[in-house]
């Protein structure tokens, strides 16, 4: 597995400074993982959960707390969404996420993942959300692995390897073969580019 993109850490006591905020302790593969790849891709990027197959892992949240988008400031704009004691660690283009749960157990936390699609039933060939008393009963919180180390070894899918060009990203017919979560990806990184989205 390979690292891609990733921002150099510029501050260690960043890592000691979240979970200061959080009020947890995180757990030492991913600490290890954060100080050599922050806000980094993995390759390949895919993921199953307890309801769906083939999601995106996205990327790890940055640690560098002066950049406008950290992981404390993610945290800031998703808490009403998520349970007490769930917090989130990665971050995939449709705006989901990987998040730690350390409801059960503080020192063992599952990872899970938040859909940003609210839940809904069909009645009548109608889409209908019920109604909830906490925000983050409307979202769906699904299950991906005890550890944060299972869920790196269970990822799957293509290879892909970083270029210093953005070429790749530049060539609109090739891109077109591209759907689902892996087109989201591509126009996202097209997006930092300023470059327009590929529409099929």
């Amino acid at each position: 597995m390979k690292w891609l993109y990733k921002k150099e850490l510029k501050d260690f006591n960043s890592i000691k400074n979240v979970e200061d905020v959080f009020g947890i302790k995180f757990p030492s593969d991913y600490k290890n993982i954060v100080l050599e790849n922050n806000a980094a891709t993995p390759s390949p990027n895919t993921i199953d959960t307890s309801r769906q197959t083939g999601k995106a892992f996205g990327e790890l949240l940055n640690f560098n707390l002066d950049s406008s988008e950290n992981i404390i400031s993610l945290y800031q704009e998703l808490k009403n969404k998520i349970p007490e004691e769930v917090f989130p660690i990665t971050m995939d283009p449709g705006g989901n996420f990987l998040c730690y749960d350390f409801r059960e157990d503080k020192a063992n936390p599952k990872v899970v993942r938040w859909d940003h699609e609210q839940k809904f039933v069909v009645e009548d060939k109608e889409l209908i959300i019920e109604d909830h008393e906490q925000e983050s009963d409307y979202y769906y919180l699904d299950f991906v692995a005890d550890s944060f180390t299972e869920t790196l070894t269970n990822l799957y899918g293509e290879e892909v390897e970083e270029s210093n060009s953005w070429d790749k990203f530049q060539d609109e017919e090739k891109l077109k073969e591209f759907s689902g979560e892996d087109l989201i990806q591509v126009n996202r990184i097209r997006a930092l580019q300023g470059l327009p989205p590929i529409e099929k």
